[in-house]
């Protein structure tokens, strides 16, 4: 009967590759995926797409009916939520909260009944799940396109796996033996799971360097818009949350509005991106330059959006380590009491920046340390005079700026490319013409620090 269902399945496949609906409720992405792995196993390489295409769309499906349940769900949530219980005594009020609670758990279950069916079984396997999260279909799917010679989607499976997996070393090896082959070009490098915010911020890095500085401004609003509503769906799904520090970098847009002469934008752009990663020495730095050029700091608040969002992540977090700490069982004991175990949750959030912006005026090396290293750098060797210089000046960094730096290279080379740390990079120039000033590309001599 199994192996009856199984090629009935596969024969639809075949026939048309439609997105899967509540029409073949019982035929879930889970079962697509166990069935293209096996023909995956088998060699079976067109069959072996179908099933893997097939579940990504149901995936999808899933995916987006369950944000859609949430989200109207939240709605009624809130709107029931606001009952006025002023006059209520205490036991009143958490019954009442219980009963909007309970009124939410049965909308979501009545939604996802409605626009999933009940014929539909729930997710078996949360690794699974994350599977498909962390993309690992299109890491079948590169090796099923190239068997059947399909160099472009092979480059697109494989580009689009490496986005969320850039550490695969096999997928790395496969992508270089792609490019090798005959009829290769870069416009295959797709990413086919591409965010809505991600399209717009590349847009408006295209516009940064065409000089459309209005466009640009828009489309950079308009992935932060796109970003916060991916933020909000992906807590609707139970998702680990997206990393604010996507948009960490150089900040061209700040540039840009200064620019277009929007010297209050600016301000609250670096107030934004300060209190979102206050270890970042060139918003730092920023911040000094316009501070001295429209002289009010009272410009520089972040935006009640990021206030938002900031207050939030930082509650959430102490929740989480709560949680974390105090529930973890070794030999089946819980940890000892503490008192802050009865006290309630703390939110106070502080989004002052206390920042002392005078102890980074001064310069931050010398003229004869910028020749020592520079020295160092052309003759591609160190003394242990200057290895000490390089221990002492990157403590000096991140003294100043209260942040924590690794040191990744000392060079002159005009060939230098940018380097490739995990958030983000601090380039700082020794050429004696701008020494100790921070740069965005290392196109002269430079000292290159990862800025943990």
């Amino acid at each position: 009967m199994h192996h009856t269902i199984y090629l009935f399945i596969l024969s639809q496949l075949l026939i048309d590759l439609v997105i899967c609906t509540s029409e073949e409720p019982e035929v879930t992405f889970e079962k697509l995926y166990k069935y293209g792995k096996i023909e995956y196993t088998k060699g079976n390489w067109n069959d072996c797409i179908a099933f893997f295409l097939r579940s990504i769309e149901d995936f999808d499906y899933f995916v987006e009916e369950n944000v859609w349940c949430r989200e109207k769900c939240a709605r009624e949530h809130k709107i029931n939520g606001q009952t006025e219980l002023e006059d209520a005594g205490k036991d009143i009020v958490e019954i009442a909260m219980m009963y909007a609670n309970a009124q939410h758990a049965l909308c979501l279950f009545r939604c996802k009944n409605d626009r999933l069916t009940s014929m539909r079984p729930p997710v078996n396997d949360p690794d699974v799940f994350e599977e498909f999260q962390a993309r690992r279909p299109y890491q079948y799917l590169q090796i099923c396109y190239w068997k059947q010679k399909d160099l472009a989607s092979a480059v697109r499976s494989a580009y689009t796996y490496l986005v969320a997996n850039p550490k695969d070393q096999e997928t790395l090896d496969n992508l270089a033996f792609y490019m090798e082959q005959d009829g290769y070009h870069e416009d295959m490098l797709i990413d086919a799971r591409q965010m809505k915010y991600e399209a717009s911020y590349m847009r408006g890095v295209k516009a940064y360097n065409d000089g459309d500085w209005q466009l640009c401004v828009n489309e950079f609003e308009t992935s932060v818009k796109q970003f916060f509503d991916e933020e909000q769906k992906c807590r609707h799904i139970c998702e680990d949350k997206l990393n604010w520090e996507t948009f960490d970098s150089a900040n061209p847009e700040i540039t840009i509005i200064v620019t277009m002469n929007r010297g209050r934008d600016v301000c609250e752009a670096v107030a934004n991106s300060i209190l979102l990663n206050p270890s970042n020495p060139i918003m730092r730095r920023n911040r000094l330059f316009y501070s001295k050029t429209y002289r009010s700091d009272d410009l520089f608040k972040p935006s009640d959006e990021i206030i938002e969002f900031h207050k939030r992540y930082a509650i959430e977090r102490l929740f989480l380590e709560f949680v974390d700490e105090r529930f973890k069982f070794e030999n089946n004991e819980l940890p000892a009491e503490r008192v802050d175990d009865r006290l309630p949750l703390d939110t106070t959030i502080p989004i002052n920046d206390d920042f002392d912006y005078s102890a980074i005026e001064k310069d931050l090396f010398t003229e004869g340390e910028c020749s020592a290293l520079a020295i160092a750098a052309i003759f591609e060797t160190k003394t242990a005079q200057q290895k000490q210089l390089l221990i002492d000046l990157s403590d000096r960094i991140a003294s100043r700026y209260r942040t924590r730096i690794l040191y990744h290279s000392l060079t002159c080379s005009p060939d230098t490319t940018a380097p490739k740390c995990p958030h983000h990079s601090l380039i700082v120039s020794i050429d004696r013409s701008s020494c100790g000033t921070f740069l965005t590309d290392p196109n002269s001599c430079v000292l290159i620090f990862c800025v943990e």
